[in-house]
Formats: structure tokens, sequence, C-alpha cells
């Protein structure tokens, strides 16, 4: 059987607990960072991080996608830092924001980068107190799969992520419930678990994401078969 390659945009949900950079930026925007980027996952190989994994550096209007990722590129054309930047969508205090979610970005670099946004068009909100919140939180970026089994891919980009094909689209708060039930009834229940979707030529494919460094090809078949399990019964 050949095995499918996904090169297409698309989307990730996932609830995080986020904060108020607290660290040196060189700027008074207002910029949150994920505590735990994968809350399901508790694997003893995650090191301490001196660097933050995400940044979610809140607009101060409502761009939309196109706006942000012209932004993106026109800043990457205009500095050596290295960073990636993409989308996205959450709530602060039961309002809607929108942000740009920037990794491999180090706290000292911030300021700048965020100027350089501020000097193509794209404005941030000022900074204010916040205490640790959590949020569902919606990422818009492009995905780079290949099937590894039948409807279980691996991303092209991060060996720690794969994607199990869903039969149908999932709102929040059902795949919470169902990937609460799964992991309550797994004897190895360390990875964490997202909703996303992408567009593929028969329109847009439903995948649950999970991470876990240790994944080995018999556990995401069976988080597979389980998940699959409790959709039918929907």
């Amino acid at each position: 059987m050949s095995k499918r390659v996904i090169e297409t945009p698309g989307m990730v949900t996932k609830k995080e607990r986020v904060a108020l950079v607290e660290n040196e930026t060189h700027c008074n925007y207002l910029v949150l960072e994920s505590l735990s980027p994968f809350p399901g996952y508790h694997g003893t190989t995650v090191p301490d991080r001196l660097e933050p994994e995400s940044l979610f550096a809140v607009t101060r209007l409502m761009h939309n996608d196109e706006r942000i990722i012209r932004g993106v590129q026109a800043v990457k054309r205009q500095t050596d830092i290295i960073f990636d930047g993409v989308p996205g969508t959450l709530d602060i205090q039961h309002q809607p924001a929108h942000f740009i979610r920037l990794k491999s970005v180090k706290y000292e670099d911030l300021g700048n980068l965020l100027n350089l946004f501020k000097e193509n068009g794209i404005e941030f909100k000022r900074r204010k107190k916040l205490s640790p919140f959590t949020s569902i939180i919606k990422v818009r970026k492009f995905f780079r799969m290949k099937e590894i089994s039948k409807d279980i891919f691996t991303d092209m980009d991060n060996e720690c992520m794969f994607y199990l094909r869903l039969p149908v689209m999932l709102r929040w708060n059902t795949f919470e419930k169902i990937t609460n039930k799964i992991k309550y009834n797994l004897d190895d229940r360390n990875y964490d678990a997202a909703l996303t979707n992408v567009y593929g030529q028969e329109g847009i494919i439903d995948f649950v994401r999970i991470f876990d460094r240790e994944a080995i090809d018999s556990k995401l078949k069976h988080i597979h078969e389980k998940y699959l399990e409790a959709v039918s019964k929907l």
C-alpha cells in the first residue's frame, strides 16, 4: 500500500493554561506563554526550558489569517532572528482575541521582533495584569504529514507528533469527554491529545493530534481504535 502524504493548511484546537510573560522582553506588549504546551504528556525526557516553547503575542486588531501570514513573511525578510509565526485565537477574560503564535524565539529578542511587525502594520495590545488562565486555543498552520499505517500519520517536521484520522467532526466538549474517558481506561495514558482538521482533496479531514515522545505503533493503533469506537456510539 502506498503511503499518503498530506501537505496542506489546517488548524489545531487545544486547551492550555497560559500566563503573562514575566521575563525581560524589551517591550510593553501583551504577550502570553504556555505553562504546559502538552498538558496531557508527562514524560521524563522533557527538559527544563530556559526559553519559551510557545509565545502568544496578542494583536490590537482581529486581523484575518492572510494578513498575519504576510506580516510574518515580511518580518522574516527583515531580520536574522529565526522564528516560526502563525495566526490563532483564544479568549481573554471571556473576550475573543487574535494572536501571533511564535516559536523558537528567545525572550530577549521578542521586543525587536514585535517592533518589526508594528513597522509592517500589525500592532499589539498593551501589557496589562493578568492572572494565569485556561483557554481553548486555535492555531492555524501548515501541516506536513505522511501515513505510517491505515489512517495514522506522523508529522514530517516533528517526530513526536501523530495524527489519527476521525470519520466525523467533533466539537471540543465532546472531544474532551471522549479523551478523558479513553485515558481513564488505558494503562499507558501518557500522551497529549488535541483536535486537528486540514484541507484535503475530498474536503476537510479531521484528526486527533497525539504528542508522545515514546509512541509506538501498537499504542497509536490502540488509541485510534478507542476513538473510532467512541465516535461510532455518538
